[in-house]
């Protein structure tokens, strides 16, 4: 996985998940970490690739932090990048809310996102669901 340095240059560093805390090294079969985020709290954003000059493709993903600080994290290959936000979710707890309701049609419309008709699959309840898009919600939003 690769980082960002100041100067846009990408620095290649090798990363570990441990249940909910994921540790950075230098170098691959490294003994000492050179950090360690703790996942509590954070949100996990996929993001659009990015080419880069070189011709090189990039996958980012960016987690954003209770404390509303962001780190992006570039790999090479889709399905590495996928593989990484599925495995991150799983550790902070994320669901997909089609797990437990058949969304149906849209119902109206609000100020941060549209309200559709929903029927949670276990109860057969009927339920109205607010739909927010998250994507094009600043960091301070996110944590509300």
């Amino acid at each position: 996985m690769f980082r960002k340095a100041p100067e846009g240059k990408l620095k290649r560093y090798w990363f570990c998940l441990l249940g909910k805390e994921l540790y950075c090294y230098r170098k691959q079969n490294e003994d000492k970490h050179k950090g360690m985020h703790s996942l509590i709290g954070v949100y996990v954003l996929e993001e659009e690739e990015e080419k880069l000059e070189n011709g090189v493709t990039l996958f980012p993903f960016k987690l954003i932090f209770p404390n509303n600080k962001a780190r992006t994290y570039y790999l090479l290959n889709a399905q590495e990048r996928n593989q990484w936000v599925k495995v991150i979710k799983e550790a902070i707890g994320f669901r997909d809310i089609e797990e437990f309701y058949e969304i149906g049609e849209d119902i109206g419309k609000g100020k941060f996102g549209q309200v559709k008709k929903a029927i949670h699959k276990k109860s057969n309840n009927l339920v109205a669901i607010k739909v927010i898009k998250k994507k094009e919600m600043k960091p301070k939003e996110l944590e509300l």
